[in-house]
């Protein structure tokens, strides 16, 4: 949700005077993954968060420092040691040592590259030179920007030529945190010093495709914008597939199933929910849904009838037996209201494209965050 909203905030105004922190790397305990932004602008003011509170305060103060000199700068917390000198050392919880990249964020190239990404909906990676020894020239924050292609990679801007040999090896690693889609630091040396570079897989927002615009599906909306997704209402009924009552959805389709345009099932970044309280509505949607690219497919309603709903579809001859089908829908946490049951399908929607089983942490025997 903070990278769409800080993609808005530049977007409104580009030639601002506001600064773009990114978390670049973590070792140890960390409350967030590398990836993690937070933007402060002119006035001090922010969005987004790179850990869980405790440094915000110094990166406000460093982030003037930042928009004074135009220059970037990596700054390096070690949250480890007790030193009763340092904020950072005293009582934080975890412990770990985390590197954050300041830079402005006017003609930044890497902003513009994640929006496109988004609006192209295609994954893409940001590797970006984060420290440097000896004598390398090229500057802190300096990129490259590479996306699949139908070779199977393909650079987005050219190496640069400073890079000398070390080209190849930057691309192959690039190549590999982006069919991974794990991002990574990795140090690269050669006669002149070394250079680390991070590797930034960029994955649009998970497009969420509610079919089914009825009372229950406006909390699951709610709750769907709050994890910045992308969110599709369709319904073909024009009374309830309404502006006024899905504020958060970027899309309302008013539609019969057999109409929905064959784009919406062609996402490979999507999940879809069909909760529309009709049969014959849920069939139509599942029988397009079922050879679709979506991650995820819930079906709202006891598991007797969509047993009935999949038997129909199987005497088509269409498979019917898919993992990625969920019914009932939704963790099971007990939830009995529209806002508890909408709370149970993000949750375990979220669990799924994660690779999670749902459980609780208390009962997982490995660390919270796979790195």
């Amino acid at each position: 949700m903070e990278l769409r909203h800080i993609l808005e905030r530049t977007a409104a105004d580009p030639d601002d005077r506001s600064v773009l922190a990114t978390l670049v790397d973590v070792k140890g305990s960390g409350y967030r993954l590398a990836g993690a932004r937070m933007l402060i602008d002119g006035n001090g003011r922010s969005i987004g968060m790179v850990s869980g509170g405790c440094l915000e305060a110094d990166i406000l103060e460093r982030a003037k420092e930042v928009r004074h000199s135009g220059e970037p700068t990596v700054v390096s917390y070690d949250t480890t040691k007790d030193d009763s000198n340092s904020v950072f050392g005293l009582g934080m919880g975890c412990r770990g040592v985390v590197r954050v990249l300041l830079e402005s964020t006017r003609n930044n190239d890497a902003l513009n590259f994640i929006r496109t990404c988004f609006d192209r909906r295609e994954k893409g990676a940001i590797t970006t030179l984060i420290s440097k020894t000896g004598d390398v020239g090229l500057p802190l924050s300096s990129r490259i920007f590479s996306q699949p292609s139908k070779d199977g990679f393909g650079l987005y801007r050219k190496s640069f030529a400073e890079l000398n040999g070390l080209s190849t090896s930057v691309s192959r690693d690039a190549a590999a945190a982006l069919h991974e889609s794990r991002s990574r630091s990795v140090m690269y040396r050669d006669a002149n010093g070394s250079l680390e570079f991070f590797h930034e897989v960029i994955t649009p927002p998970t497009a969420l495709f509610i079919f089914g615009a009825g009372h229950d599906a406006v909390p699951l909306a709610r709750w769907a914008a709050n994890l910045g997704w992308k969110i599709s209402v369709i319904d073909h009924r024009p009374a309830y597939a309404a502006a006024e009552r899905f504020a958060e959805a970027d899309d309302i389709i008013v539609s019969r199933p057999e109409a929905i345009p064959d784009t919406v099932f062609t996402d490979v970044n999507s999940v879809a929910v069909v909760m529309n309280h009709n049969f014959d509505a849920d069939l139509g949607i599942l029988r397009r849904l079922l050879g679709s690219t979506c991650r995820y497919i819930g079906v709202l309603g006891p598991k007797d009838r969509t047993m009935k709903l999949l038997d129909e579809l199987r005497a088509e001859g269409q498979d019917a037996d898919r993992e990625n089908l969920y019914a009932p829908v939704g963790l099971d946490i007990g939830a009995t209201t529209p806002e508890g049951i909408a709370l149970a399908i993000v949750a375990e929607i979220q669990a799924v494209l994660s690779g999670r089983k749902g459980g609780s942490l208390k009962d997982r025997q490995a660390p919270i965050y796979d790195r």
